[in-house]
């Protein structure tokens, strides 16, 4: 079977814009908001053609975003906390639209295995990163390659709680035959997600910077939603295929 494109797109928006994946949306813009939040303010620095001292930011004095003026090390270690936060919502997330739920989040999705699965989330990410990334040094094509093959290892992690090399093992089986429609898919996406954050973004000139900095930080949030959302789609769609026993074309 081949990837339906316009079926993955459908089901993605329709999981997004549902309860659950508007409080998902909700959940994900708190925690990159609190993130933005965390960053440690510029350095000030005295201005060299100043004769009274005035100070400037050492980046430049350009426009920045409201900070709490936390120390590096605190800064830090709160982003990282949000970070870990921000990856067990996406766990949660994918459970959730992988099963279909659309008006509440089932308790269990953020509990079951969650250890196990973050740590297999943590190193997981960390093989695949060097993996496209040695891929993507070699003339770009087998980094892409390698990509679409073993995109969904992180759907296999977080909904059949495998361990990250079972997880590419079997995003490599699922994509076998079916790797040229789930790029073209992933450049759709991608896309779709420019076009989101640039709409997003365009307030930014004419608000405030706090403003501006929440407007982008709802865009970005409706946007992670949808990757997840389709992502999942895209793996119930191929999940279901196999299942019925349809043939696999074995080229890419």
């Amino acid at each position: 079977m081949k990837v339906d494109i316009s079926a993955v797109l459908e089901g993605g928006y329709e999981k997004t814009v549902a309860r659950t994946g508007v409080q998902f949306a909700a959940v994900f813009f708190a925690l990159s908001a609190l993130n933005a939040l965390f960053a440690p303010e510029p350095e000030t620095l005295p201005m060299e053609d100043s004769p009274v001292g005035d100070v400037a930011p050492a980046g430049g004095g350009g426009p920045t975003g409201p900070s709490l003026g936390l120390s590096p090390t605190v800064a830090g270690l709160l982003s990282l906390l949000v970070t870990i936060l921000s990856a067990l919502v996406a766990i949660a997330a994918i459970r959730t639209f992988v099963a279909g739920e659309t008006e509440s989040i089932p308790e269990e999705y953020f509990t079951r295995s969650i250890v196990w699965v973050a740590v297999n989330f943590v190193i997981g990410g960390i093989a695949f990163a060097i993996v496209v990334g040695i891929g993507l040094v070699f003339l770009v094509v087998p980094g892409l390659f390698l990509l679409v093959s073993l995109f969904f290892w992180q759907v296999f992690i977080a909904v059949e709680d495998e361990n990250f090399l079972e997880g590419f093992r079997h995003s490599w089986q699922l994509t076998k035959g079916r790797r040229f429609g789930l790029f073209v898919l992933g450049v759709v996406v991608i896309f779709v997600a420019l076009v989101i954050s640039i709409a997003f973004g365009i307030p930014g000139v004419f608000f405030p910077a706090i403003l501006a900095l929440l407007v982008e930080q709802v865009g970005s949030a409706l946007v992670f939603v949808f990757v997840l959302a389709a992502t999942a789609e895209a793996y119930n769609q191929l999940t279901a295929a196999d299942h019925e026993g349809d043939t696999v074309d074995t080229s890419l």
